[in-house]
């Protein structure tokens, strides 16, 4: 079944970016690269963007260092990497790129780290329900709306996520391929009564306005409800030509024995 609020995110045109096909020919790459030279390959959002949210994630007094974490679409696992060096212990990393999960394994052997990597498809997980206190996203669900089938992968994510998340987890997605308003009207939309459980909008910290091309908006956002969890201020990466920039959504996940769930989340925009 697909989602009826698909149709509310402001969608660019599909890209060869949203097959798996594209992402075997580039880890396959970048696999060459590393043995060749050592290079860890592509950074989605670059590193600066990359430490200071998992710094954020170290900051959250809730994650315990062995806290189990997934990072859903790792591709060459750097995330993780860097998860591991701020003193996380139990790390998991999915991607549907075997290729990618190669690349990953080789990079965390490199580093003398363990972190578990597997072959997992997010449309149609192997991953058990309740699974994981934290799951991250940076970059999979905006490639996931740039194949054919948009519509249907993000509702598939959006299931998918919220039942391997466990009670009181967190879900934190960075993307640049939408803005705050978008997802927050995604991941806040009560019309997909299917679903395992839904995200309700919090709370809101204003911050100092800007103003780019002709348009007006802060350069970061804080939404929360009856707590705040943290701030994370990401680097000011453009991805579209309006005043929205990188957008970060953390999701307070909280379930009950109805069946929709609450999820209470905070939004970052820089």
């Amino acid at each position: 079944m697909s989602s009826s609020n698909s149709e509310q995110l402001v969608e660019v045109e599909s890209s060869k970016l949203g097959t798996k096909e594209h992402w075997d020919e580039c880890y396959d790459r970048e696999i060459n690269c590393f043995n060749d030279t050592g290079d860890v390959g592509e950074i989605w959002f670059g590193e600066t963007c990359l430490k200071k949210m998992c710094k954020d994630i170290a900051n959250i007094k809730d994650i315990s260092k062995d806290a189990a974490i997934l990072d859903i679409g790792c591709g060459n696992g750097y995330t993780l990497v860097e998860l591991s060096q701020l003193g996380f212990t139990n790390l998991h990393g999915s991607d549907y790129s075997a290729k990618a999960i190669d690349l990953s394994k080789q990079i965390a052997e490199s580093e003398s780290i363990d972190i578990n990597y597997f072959v997992d498809d997010i449309r149609n997980s192997i991953i058990k329900e309740n699974s994981y206190d934290v799951v991250v996203d940076k970059g999979t669900f905006d490639a996931m709306a740039l194949s054919e089938e948009r519509d249907q992968a993000k509702f598939d994510y959006k299931t998918t996520v919220s039942k391997i998340l466990k009670s009181g987890g967190y879900f934190i997605i960075t993307s640049c391929n939408y803005t705050n308003a978008e997802l927050q009207q995604y991941f806040t939309s009560n019309t997909d009564t299917t679903l395992h459980s839904n995200y309700t909008f919090s709370h809101n910290v204003q911050y100092p306005v800007f103003k780019f091309g002709g348009s007006q908006g802060q350069s970061q956002t804080t939404c929360s409800h009856n707590r705040i969890v943290f701030l994370s201020i990401p680097p000011k990466t453009l991805c579209r030509v309006v005043a929205d920039i990188t957008n970060i959504i953390y999701v307070d996940i909280s379930y009950s024995d109805n069946p929709i769930h609450p999820h209470r989340f905070i939004n970052v925009v820089s």
